[in-house]
């Protein structure tokens, strides 16, 4: 009997580990091996070798590294600088509708980059009012200058939120005896809550590195050649070139080069501190309400939400009246559901359907897989979490052209052309598990295991009659999430994807590129309020926004 017992318990804990290790093996699956596969089928130091000559290709090689360092810092620093100030103020201040603040100043980060792109031409372009006024705005929506704003915008918000979080995590009692012992403001920001606050802005500038250095959108539609990233770079000598293996060396060159700031950041994280009791601040947002440090803070808000506004409201007028001054019509929604179906060759509403069967089965997947990771971990009593955050992180790391490369060349064999939906759908997965495990590892976090353990020794079921109940909001806004993600993944879908699978977020590109303009930005407002949709509904589930802490 105690024989038997063993081998039931070993049983058992094979399981808790195949379910902990359930997301490393997708990752595995779609990122790791693929990668692997094509690193050592295609890398060749012959090829780079006669390739790194004196050409124009080769030039425009060694540049495309230049320009991802450059863009990643110079906006990694401009999100900083545009970030911290907002962060401090919502962090420091319980307002009244702090929650409500706080989503309106995240929403750039988890908007569709191509929509974001096609907004800042809008706003910054030759036609608009704007531009007429101010003609040195123009070079926000083009070249190096317009990469770095749009990089900010989406970036800025992400340092904001991380301080502003880290702020709220510090521990009010410490202050309190620091004020009883007649400690004065900048030594409480100084050893507190601003130190709190350093640690979250450097984790969201680190991250705002990662995302600039890897940048795809904005450099492809506004920045032309001479300011190509590495993995725009990528995209255009294998699509345009054919050269499958210079794109592969530069993929693993990138990769290796991000593993040192993936490091970092997950070093930083690993040093927080589980969220305080926040009462305290109320009480010093009452004391301080009078302060000229409120009042700016108080200014500053508002314009950088003003700002976003109009950004996103750009693409509305542009998709109603194009040119900024004519009469208002819906010619460009004409032209989305009528020519366009010809000039692309596809039915009109197929990119619809793509878009949200993506959405849907990413959302899926996603989400089993994190429930599958979250029972093993809490199963095993799993602590120390720093190898398989680093799986959770693959994505950082490999470029998302690297993996739309990776899959297709591994795969293209063994998948059949007609089932490429497949690989897309494993790809944006993959992008989205980072976010989405953290919302369910946040969700679970707040469950006793005295719970569970009442249930597993009443002969209950844990998952289904505890956790899964007690964690519907959670396990809720992972779905949202992971259909969020999958409306606004761009990069390696539109290296995948061909008419018969196209999403809204590659039909945008393509209507641009065939310069049908008007109606590329009604295709962009559609996306938009999607997304729009989809974030308020997840805020309606709770806040969750432990994902991207």
């Amino acid at each position: 009997m105690a024989e038997h017992n063993g081998v039931g318990m070993i049983n058992k804990n094979i399981k808790w580990w195949a379910f902990l290790f359930a997301p490393s093996i997708f990752l595995l699956l779609v990122i790791g091996i693929p990668f692997i596969y094509v690193v050592i089928n295609f890398f060749s130091l012959k090829e780079i070798s006669s390739f790194s000559g004196t050409g124009t290709l080769a030039m425009l090689s060694r540049q495309a590294f230049i320009n991802s360092f450059t863009q990643g810092i110079d906006s990694a620093l401009l999100s900083l600088i545009i970030g911290f100030p907002l962060g401090l103020f919502i962090g420091r201040y319980a307002l009244r509708y702090t929650r409500v603040l706080k989503s309106f100043i995240i929403l750039p980060f988890f908007m569709p980059s191509i929509v974001v792109v096609l907004a800042f031409l809008s706003l910054f372009g030759k036609s608009s009012p704007l531009v007429e006024t101010i003609p040195l705005l123009h070079h926000l929506s083009s070249g190096f200058t317009g990469i770095i704003a749009i990089n900010a915008f989406f970036n800025a918000p992400l340092v904001a939120f991380l301080t502003s979080t880290n702020i709220e995590r510090s521990h009010h009692g410490i202050e309190e005896a620091s004020i009883l012992l007649g400690a004065g403001s900048f030594n409480r920001f100084v050893n507190i809550w601003g130190r709190n606050g350093i640690k979250g802005a450097a984790g969201g500038t680190i991250l705002s590195f990662l995302y600039s250095f890897s940048g795809f959108a904005a450099p492809l539609i506004i920045g032309g050649p001479s300011n190509f990233t590495v993995e725009t770079w990528i995209y255009f000598v294998v699509k345009e070139e054919s050269l499958v293996q210079i794109g592969v060396i530069f993929g693993l060159l990138q990769s290796l080069f991000l593993i040192i700031p993936l490091v970092i950041y997950l070093y930083i994280i690993s040093k927080q501190r589980p969220v305080d009791d926040l009462t305290y601040y109320r009480s010093e947002r009452k004391k301080n309400r009078h302060k000229l440090s409120f009042t700016l803070g108080s200014i500053y808000v508002t314009l950088f939400i003003v700002f976003e506004l109009a950004v996103f409201a750009s693409i509305i007028i542009s998709s109603i009246d194009i040119g900024w001054n004519s009469s208002i019509n819906a010619n460009a929604y004409t032209d989305l559901f009528g020519r366009v179906s010809s000039s692309l060759d596809i039915p009109a509403y197929l990119p619809f359907i793509n878009t949200i069967f993506y959405g849907v089965a990413t959302s899926i997947i996603v989400t089993s897989l994190g429930i599958l990771w979250i029972t093993g971990k809490r199963r095993l009593n799993s602590k120390n979490d720093s190898i398989w955050d680093f799986m959770q992180y693959l994505s950082f790391i490999i470029p998302s052209i690297m993996m739309a490369l990776s899959v297709s060349l591994l795969y293209e064999y063994i998948i059949s052309p007609s089932f490429l939906w497949v690989l897309i759908i494993g790809v944006q997965s993959a992008v989205s598990i980072p976010v989405v495990l953290r919302v369910i590892s946040g969700g679970f976090s707040e469950i006793p295991s005295s719970l569970t353990d009442s249930s597993r020794i009443l002969g209950g079921s844990p998952l289904f009659e505890v956790e899964l109940p007690l964690a519907g909001s959670a396990l809720a806004t992972a779905l949202m999430f992971g259909f969020a993600l999958s409306l606004g993944e761009f990069t390696a879908t539109n290296f995948l994807s061909t008419n018969t699978f196209m999403p809204l977020s590659v039909e945008i590109y393509s209507l641009q590129s065939l310069r049908l303009a008007a109606a590329s930005y009604a295709a962009a407002s559609i996306l938009m309020i999607m997304s729009f949709v989809f974030f308020f509904a997840i805020q309606k589930a709770g806040d969750r926004f432990i994902g991207i802490r």
